[in-house]
């Protein structure tokens, strides 16, 4: 956690001041930060909560790759823009689709 200041200016209401404060604040990550330390949770506890964000950012990123959300797979170049641009796996015309899986309804769903 940082040590915040914001100095309100002769000439400058304060409300400009307190938005420029909570810019700061978020941009920090500051209340972000005291949510998740407002409880304490035991490391194999966190390293669960870690393993399942990492698979549901993993399954989005599949999601996005089929519909066409993401063109190439993000790796930029030459023709990164291009239909059927990334090779196999891309999505799009050029590959053969995304992550895998069979895709059918409520695929890649964990409890809710």
């Amino acid at each position: 956690m940082g040590n915040f200041s914001v100095e309100v200016r002769s000439d400058e209401p304060f409300e400009k001041a307190l938005r420029r404060f909570t810019s700061k604040t978020r941009k920090a990550g500051l209340l972000r930060d005291l949510k998740k330390r407002r409880f304490y949770t035991k490391p194999s506890v966190q390293k669960k909560i870690n393993r399942q964000k990492s698979i549901r950012r993993q399954q989005k990123a599949a999601r996005m790759l089929e519909t066409g959300f993401v063109k190439g797979g993000g790796r930029g170049g030459a023709d990164a823009g291009a239909p059927g641009a990334g090779g196999p796996g891309a999505g799009g015309p050029g590959g053969r689709g995304g992550a895998g899986g069979t895709g059918g309804p409520g695929a890649g769903r964990g409890p809710r």
